[in-house]
């Protein structure tokens, strides 16, 4: 009898045993154990634009803390070199965020450029990172003069490293633009460049819009909104009114997108 149950088991018995050698299906982000994957970073960057469209100095001040934290544990060298992105990023929202108070703005600059000298140690030839520290750096000369002669040069350096590894990437083209608003006119500044490589910054962004999601993946809404504003000082107001209301199909809470449009409707 016992024979007779075991033989009317043996077929089951045998897909068990088979079943390791059968491949799992691959996780979501390949690398070392405990490493965050790509979702943990594009998380990260939601939360830095969700804080900074709502003016959320406060809740980015929180996420910055765990982002100055050690490194974890398992970690690779590209999940530092994300670490070091996005605190930069984090940190030039928060410079813009007090940009009209130099003593609040200036040391979230630094620690922009700090954070984005490791990322350029760890990858030189990262066009993204290149051009967030132009842009950090151009904020510096317009916060202090006194620094323009080193820090406008510095960012100049930055941004031609990055158009010329990246011309047609919408974030180089966007950080390139603001820089040259941001950069005095003697050291660089440019405001009609600036105009037209925001121009360029948002049809790249419109043609990418049609692409997956990849990382880094912000800047659209801020595209759009700067050239409505660019739009606005040269008394275009439809035009202005045209790209605000992409900007807010993008980012709905946007708050400055949200007061440029009041100001339009308002006359």
């Amino acid at each position: 009898m016992r024979l007779r149950v075991w033989l009317a088991a043996l077929p089951l018995l045998i897909l068990l045993a088979a079943a390791p050698l059968t491949a799992a299906p691959a996780p979501l982000a390949a690398g070392p154990a405990g490493a965050p994957s790509s979702a943990h970073w594009m998380r990260i960057e939601r939360r830095i634009e969700s804080g900074y469209f709502r003016q959320d100095v406060a809740g980015l001040q929180a996420l910055a803390a765990t982002l100055s934290g050690s490194r974890e544990a398992g970690g690779d060298r590209k999940d530092e070199e994300w670490r070091s992105y996005y605190a930069a990023l984090l940190a030039y929202r928060l410079a813009l965020l007090a940009k009209s108070r130099e003593a609040r703005a200036w040391p979230f600059t630094e620690q922009c450029v700090e954070r984005l000298d490791r990322a350029l140690a760890l990858d030189s030839g990262s066009a993204e990172a290149l051009a967030l520290q132009s842009a950090c750096l151009a904020l510096q000369s317009r916060l202090d003069p006194w620094r323009s002669p080193l820090a406008a040069p510095l960012s100049l350096d930055r941004i031609d490293k990055a158009l010329r590894l990246a011309p047609d990437n919408p974030r180089v083209l966007l950080l390139g633009a603001l820089a040259a608003r941001d950069r005095p006119r003697l050291f660089g500044g440019d405001l009609q460049q600036s105009f037209l490589l925001m121009r360029r910054a948002v049809g790249a962004f419109e043609r990418q819009s049609a692409q997956p999601r990849g990382l880094p993946g912000w800047g659209a809404a801020d595209a759009f909104t700067d050239l409505a504003q660019d739009y606005l000082l040269r008394g275009e107001g439809l035009a202005a009114r045209n790209v605000l209301e992409r900007a807010l199909l993008v980012a709905p809470d946007f708050a400055h997108a949200r007061q440029l449009m009041a100001e339009i409707v308002s006359g």
